[in-house]
């Protein structure tokens, strides 16, 4: 394991709020912050604290008509265009437009949210820029479904492509990795003509599962041909195959692209214990993948995504912190005693309970995804 790179934890008591408002994760950021500081790993690495970002700093890839709209509810949750029937119904009209319906209708606080989210990415892509740093983490990050001008999967903002972005004033090639549940279509699509950026889905897929993308192995398209690799995996894939396929498929996208710099979305709606309950994971497949990783020696930024048990982002997030610090927290180690404590219970310990469902991927389905990743790989002599 690495030793002595310099490590921040990018975040503040305002963004931990802004982040515990979101509908589909309240007050997860709360519990993950909680249980890094009971380890003892804010002492072991930097805080930084983000600022807010403008709307011109959010229109770098987000439209502003989009930004527009998403910021046109007030305080009050009443509609800022005026209180007649007929404006309410022509906003409603225009958020349907934009995506903010259903799993991302608006809510109070989500002007915060998205402002702190894509803040704090930023913030902590600019550290990496200027060298302050070689590992940098913003858990409230990570949110890599939003599209340009739409919402999309729980995603307001796409803070990912806007910290991308921001590594770009340094860094020529950028690997961006996604361990999450699900397909990161919108990262993938954001940088699909790209050759300086790309991007490495690791996801389940199956008909009708969201987003309903990422199966195809590359695609790239243009410049980018090659560029964009999914592997997607079957339901109730485990610990042993997750990191087999990981290994394999992450040592040749780093040969074949030399990256300059990683960002990995570490989504860990995977974990047997969330509540997708599609893959079969503990917080090992997550710590190989990311010690493998930061094994590389490049800089890294490290980021959250889905994930909706509450103990157990907690714990898969805090073990990620502390390998970032330089070393491990074993499984079985005991929750420390903190205000959250109480939801640990009953094991009061660092375990996620595997579930006993089978492993649809076989070996041979999982080399012909290795195989079919190196034939799509670009510079392949």
């Amino acid at each position: 394991m690495h030793m002595g790179r310099k490590v921040a934890l990018v975040r503040s008591a305002q963004s931990i709020q802004a982040a515990d408002s979101l509908p589909s994760n309240v007050e997860r950021a709360s519990r993950v912050h909680a249980l890094i500081d009971a380890f003892g790993l804010n002492d072991k690495l930097d805080i930084i604290e983000p600022e807010p970002l403008d709307n011109d700093a959010l229109t770098i890839f987000h439209s502003e008509e989009y930004i527009d709209c998403l910021f046109a509810i007030d305080s009050d949750s009443e509609y800022s265009y005026g209180s007649n029937k007929s404006d309410e119904d022509d906003e409603k009209d225009r958020q349907q437009r934009f995506g903010l319906v259903h799993d991302c209708a608006l809510f109070e606080g989500v002007e915060e949210h998205v402002r702190y989210a894509a803040g704090g990415t930023v913030a902590a892509a600019n550290i990496l820029v200027d060298g302050q740093v070689q590992i940098a983490i913003h858990w409230e990050g990570g949110r890599h479904h939003s599209q340009r001008s739409k919402a999309a999967g729980f995603c307001y903002v796409n803070d990912v492509v806007l910290g991308i972005l921001a590594l770009q004033k340094r860094f020529s090639r950028v690997l961006y990795i996604d361990l999450d549940l699900h397909h990161g279509d919108g990262v993938q699509d954001a940088f699909l003509y790209s050759s300086r950026v790309m991007t490495l889905s690791l996801h389940h897929y199956d008909r009708g599962f969201y987003p309903n993308s990422g199966g195809e192995i590359s695609e790239g398209r243009g410049n980018g041909a090659g560029y964009s690799v999914n592997v997607p995996l079957q339901r109730g894939t485990n610990d042993s195959s997750f990191i087999h396929v990981f290994s394999a498929v992450a040592n040749k996208v780093l040969t074949a692209f030399d990256p300059e710099v990683i960002v990995v979305q570490c989504g860990c709606d995977g974990l047997a214990g969330d509540p997708h309950k599609i893959f079969n994971l503990t917080s090992n497949a997550f710590a190989c993948s990311i010690k493998t990783v930061l094994g590389w020696e490049r800089p890294a930024l490290l980021l959250g995504g889905g994930g909706y048990s509450l103990p157990e982002c907690a714990r898969c997030w805090t073990r990620l912190t502390a390998i970032a610090c330089g070393y491990d927290i074993a499984p079985e180690a005991d929750v420390p005693e903190h205000v959250f404590l109480n939801e640990y219970a009953p094991g009061f310990d660092m375990l996620t309970d595997v579930m006993l469902i089978e492993d649809s991927n076989t070996n041979a389905y999982l080399d012909s995804i290795v195989q079919a990743v190196q034939a799509a790989l670009p510079n392949q002599s």
